[in-house]
């Protein structure tokens, strides 16, 4: 018997189209939440992400498959629980506040089946949670986009729901109050062991935010893991690119070498984990073929032309400085090249630099199908 704790949300098979679309917005999608969970849905636009979060909370009835919280069925094999019944919260994109409504009465607008002292008692401890308590009898056009954000989340979290669905909640805000609130809603959710599904198409809100992420393109599931997982060993080149800045060099595996036009590299240094079948070995992939690399700009390293330390001749034909750091694309053997340096070394434009591969790779496919 396992002592692994049931999830709290199960999703299984969820398929969904719309009028006359042969393609699924939604396909076979299957996936689930641990409780206490800050999970990421993550995407580029149009994949189905929103659609998924939607069937989820009950605004959309699917195709077919089947949606479980906390053991109730909420969708599949007959039943299919209003949305107001499945004891889910809701944060909205643009929040969608009542604007004639003060905060208090915002957050006490879904309380109706509880005692007046009841709903009062709840606003006011979901308002102190948020920080809003000095704010509650003003007007949502009254306070800036962070605090009618934190008003949302407040009343998404007054009916003590056992999930909270979150639409691209930060995407309204500019990109310093942004950082400032993603850090302050996570550590509220975290603080009362909440569990969360956040959608997103922001690979760095998504990875900061999140415990787990799952990657969506074109309705399917791509991959899910661990952010620093899908970081580190995607399992596609689309995954590897969207999440991130990515070179995608294409080589030939043999004898447990990868040849490319950076020279070899040998297959322990390349994150096979991710890519392989249970059943199939490393030993058995030391002669593959044809194969796609995926190295991160950092994992590039230039260094003096006669320095002896391997790699290929490359021309510096950009240069971007980004206080922390330095990205630089680098041209060679037909390759266009990003690389991540460090600020104090003094690399120019159209100098010639030598470029090697110093660190660990992933193998995202063949070539010939990547």
């Amino acid at each position: 018997m396992s002592d692994q704790p049931a999830p709290v949300l199960t999703v299984s098979g969820l398929t969904k189209s719309f009028g006359a679309m042969t393609q699924q917005v939604v396909d076979e999608v299957s996936f689930s939440l641990e409780a206490g969970s800050i999970v990421g849905l993550l995407g580029p636009s149009g994949c189905g992400k929103t659609t998924t979060l939607r069937l989820i909370a009950g605004f959309e009835r699917p195709d077919s498959g089947r949606i479980e919280l906390a053991g109730q069925t909420l969708f599949g094999e007959g039943v299919d629980c209003p949305p107001e019944r499945r004891g889910i919260g809701f944060v909205f994109q643009d929040y969608a506040l009542f604007p004639h409504l003060s905060v208090f009465e915002n957050v006490t607008f879904g309380l109706g089946h509880l005692k007046r002292s009841e709903r009062l008692r709840r606003a006011e401890e979901v308002l102190g949670l948020v920080g809003l308590t000095i704010f509650r009898d003003r007007q949502p056009a009254q306070l800036s986009g962070g605090q009618q954000q934190r008003v949302a989340l407040a009343r998404a979290l007054a009916p003590h729901p056992k999930l909270i669905l979150l639409d691209e909640p930060f995407s309204s805000l500019d990109a310093g109050l942004r950082a400032a609130t993603r850090l302050e809603i996570r550590k509220i959710l975290k603080s009362i062991g909440a569990t969360a599904l956040l959608v997103t198409h922001d690979q760095q809100e998504a990875m900061s935010f999140s415990d787990h992420l799952i990657v969506m393109r074109s309705g399917r599931i791509e991959q899910q893991g661990r952010p620093e997982a899908l970081y580190s060993r995607p399992r596609t080149a689309f995954v590897a690119s969207f999440l991130g800045r990515t070179n995608l060099i294409a080589g030939h595996s043999a004898g447990g070498v990868v040849q490319t036009a950076l020279g070899p590299v040998a297959l322990e240094t390349v994150t096979l984990e991710s890519v392989l079948p249970d059943s199939l070995s490393l030993e058995q992939t030391s002669d593959t073929g044809a194969v796609m690399l995926s190295v991160r700009p950092e994992h590039l390293r230039l260094s003096a032309l006669d320095s002896g330390s391997g790699g290929i001749e490359a021309l510096v034909s950009a240069r971007e400085f980004e206080g922390h750091s330095v990205t630089y694309t680098v041209e060679a053997a037909g390759l266009h090249l990003t690389v991540q340096g460090d600020p104090m070394q003094r690399v120019e434009v159209g100098q010639r630099w030598r470029v090697t591969i110093d660190g660990p790779v992933a193998l995202v496919g063949s070539s010939a199908t990547t």
